[in-house]
C-alpha cells in the first residue's frame, strides 16, 4: 500500500534521488506541469524525468522547483500570529532535491515579487519496515519515510502545512496494523524550533472564539451587501456521546449534528409556544440557533466541522464559467481547537483539516483576521 509521503528505497544521491522525489506523492501532476511549462499532457514519470534533466543542465533552479512544491495545497494547517525579526539562512533547500537529508529546517525559499513572505521546510525521518518474501525466507527490510512540514512565514503570521499518512509499526519481527502517523506530537516542537531561529514570538489565535462566535455571528443566516451566506453544521466531536451524556464514556465521540439540530428545533418551538411566539419564524430561527450554539459550545466539543457558502449574484451565474453553479464554497474545514493540552491525541493541537486544500482555508482565515495573505 502506498504512503502519502516520500519513501526512500535506497536511491542514489543526485539524479536518481531527484527523479524519484519528483515522481513521488509529494508532487502532484499539476505542480510538475507548472514547473515544466509547455509539457502538455505528458505523464508524471516523464515530467519528473524532464524536470530532472533541466535541473541538471541548469535550465531550472532549485527555487523554481521548490516554490511550486511549497505552494501546493495540503490537507492540514496550523496557524500562529505574530511577527519575526530575523530571516535565518538554514540548510540549503536545494539539498532536498538531491539527498534524503537530516531532521532539520531548510530554507528560506522566497519569490522575488513577495518580499514579505518566505517558506521553510522541516523534514523528519521515520523508519519504516516492509516484509520481503514469505515463510522462513521472509525478512524485514528497512526504508525511510521523509515527512515534510512547510512553514509559510508572513509579515504577521506563520502557517504550517502538511499531509498526514498511515504506516506500519513493527514490534520485534511482526508488522502491526497500519496506523496514522501522530503528527500532533511533532508540530508544537517544530513551531518552537522555527520561532527560535526567526527570533519570533508567535501565538495561536483563539480559533474556538473566531469560528463559534465571530464568524457565526457574521455569517449565520446573514446577508452582507445583498449577498446571502449559507452556513452548514457538519460534525462535532465531543466528550459526551450522542444526545445524552454517558457518565462512563471517556472517549471523544463524533456526534450527528442533525440530531442536535432536531433537538434545538423542538426546544425552541416548545419554549416559544409557551410564550405565545411560535408563529414568528424569525424568532423560532433565532431561538434554534441560540440553543444549537449552546449545545455545541457546552457539549464538551473538541472539534467542529462546517462549510460556508455564498450565493452567487445573477450576474455571476450568467457568466459562461458559472452558469450552472448557484453557490460558491468559501471554506470547508474541520477545526480541532486544541482544548486538551495534556492529551496524547490530536485534540492537544490546534489545527485544521482543510477540504479543498490548506491555501484557501488559510487565506480565508487571514481575511477574517484582517491580516495580509
Amino acid at each position: 500500500m502506498s504512503i502519502n509521503a516520500f519513501v526512500d528505497n535506497g536511491y542514489a544521491p543526485g539524479r536518481e534521488f531527484c527523479e524519484k522525489f519528483l515522481s513521488s506523492s509529494e508532487f502532484t501532476v499539476e505542480t510538475l506541469r507548472l514547473i515544466s511549462s509547455g509539457s502538455g499532457r505528458v505523464q508524471k514519470a516523464e515530467l519528473a524525468l524532464h524536470i530532472t534533466d533541466n535541473f541538471e543542465k541548469g535550465k531550472l533552479t532549485s527555487d523554481e522547483i521548490l516554490i511550486a512544491y511549497v505552494k501546493q495545497p495540503r490537507t492540514w494547517l496550523s496557524l500562529k500570529l505574530g511577527t519575526c525579526t530575523h530571516t535565518p539562512k538554514l540548510y540549503s533547500s536545494e539539498l532536498l532535491l538531491k539527498e534524503f537529508g537530516q531532521d532539520a529546517w531548510y530554507g528560506p525559499i522566497q519569490e522575488p515579487n513577495q518580499p514579505n513572505k518566505k517558506w521553510y521546510i522541516r523534514t523528519y525521518r521515520i523508519v519504516d519496515r516492509v516484509r520481503r518474501g514469505t515463510g522462513i525466507a521472509g525478512q524485514l527490510d528497512e526504508r525511510y519515510i521523509r515527512w515534510s512540514v512547510i512553514a509559510e512565514v508572513g509579515k504577521d503570521y506563520t502557517a504550517f502545512y502538511w499531509n498526514g499518512f498511515t504506516y506500519s509499526l513493527t514490534v520485534d519481527e511482526s508488522i502491526e496494523q497500519r496506523t496514522q502517523f501522530p503528527f500532533w506530537n511533532h508540530i508544537p516542537g517544530f513551531f518552537d524550533e522555527l520561532a527560535n531561529h526567526c527570533q519570533a514570538k508567535w501565538t495561536y489565535p483563539n480559533l474556538h472564539h473566531i469560528i463559534l462566535h465571530d464568524m457565526w455571528d457574521k455569517y449565520l443566516h446573514k446577508s452582507i451587501n445583498g449577498v446571502r451566506y449559507i452556513w452548514k453544521h457538519l460534525r462535532i466531536r465531543a466528550e459526551a456521546s450522542g444526545l445524552f451524556i454517558n457518565a462512563h464514556s471517556s472517549g471523544v465521540q463524533e456526534i450527528d449534528v442533525r440530531g442536535l439540530q432536531a433537538l434545538s428545533q423542538k426546544l425552541a418551538y416548545s419554549v416559544l409556544n409557551v410564550l405565545g411566539l411560535s408563529g414568528d419564524p424569525k424568532k423560532i430561527s433565532n431561538a434554534e440557533d441560540a440553543i444549537l450554539f449552546t449545545l455545541i459550545k457546552g457539549w464538551g466539543t473538541k472539534s467542529y466541522e462546517f462549510e460556508l457558502n455564498r450565493e452567487l449574484t445573477e450576474a455571476e451565474i450568467e457568466t459562461d464559467k458559472l452558469k450552472n453553479i448557484k453557490l460558491q464554497c468559501l471554506i470547508k474545514a474541520h477545526c480541532y481547537f486544541g482544548l486538551k493540552a495534556n492529551s496524547t491525541t490530536q485534540d492537544a493541537l490546534q489545527h485544521v483539516k482543510c477540504y479543498g486544500g490548506s491555501t484557501g482555508v488559510l487565506n480565508f482565515l487571514l481575511k477574517e483576521l484582517r491580516l495580509q495573505g
